[in-house]
């Protein structure tokens, strides 16, 4: 099955620990406003694993902005969602933040905890399964929270295990725990 996978995101440099022998792991803060005029910040994890780009992104100063893209992993261990940068951009300034996703694949039916309730809205979570000889199998977790009309949920419900689906959505961490996920804006 062929399936996409980019992600775009701009923010400022949180880096988390050492440099690991294969890769060098940070995250980007992410902020943007919501409705209510708060600023909603996000810490969305990701890793450098080609030698230019360890260099690049390490040399930067705590909270410098930046413009990365990638592609959306998933841990073999823990399962942990990251971002596997392929492109890194140091910016003057922040400007417009920035902050897409699209995906395809398989969908995977999660069935532990599968519903959720938080201070935006009640979600489904479903995860989409992508397969390849070169990378593995990655579980990309998104939530699709209600809409007006319900219509995303709809689309959702009348899927089933191994069907075909396209996201589009941008990258979140969750408020208590911190984990990444796909906040789905349009699903098919």
């Amino acid at each position: 099955m062929n399936f996409s996978n980019s992600v775009t995101i701009s923010g400022l440099i949180h880096h988390l620990s050492k440099k690991k022998e294969s890769y060098f792991p940070f995250s980007i803060r992410h902020e943007n406003l919501w409705k209510d005029g708060t600023t909603r910040k996000d810490f969305l994890s990701a890793r450098a694993f080609s030698k230019d780009l360890q260099d690049k992104l390490s040399s930067l100063g705590e909270n410098t902005p930046v413009k990365i893209k990638g592609v959306l992993r998933s841990s073999k261990g823990s399962g942990e969602m990251f971002i596997d940068v392929t492109e890194a951009e140091t910016l003057s300034e922040l400007g417009q933040p920035v902050n897409t996703v699209t995906l395809s694949g398989a969908v995977h039916v999660i069935k532990a905890k599968n519903e959720g309730e938080n201070a935006t809205g009640k979600y489904t979570r479903f995860a989409v399964r992508q397969e390849d000889s070169e990378s593995g199998r990655d579980f990309i977790v998104v939530r699709v929270y209600d809409d007006d009309e319900g219509v995303m949920r709809g689309i959702l419900a009348g899927k089933n295990d191994n069907d075909p689906v396209n996201v589009e959505g941008t990258l979140r961490s969750s408020r208590g725990s911190g984990v990444n996920y796909v906040r789905c804006g349009k699903i098919e």
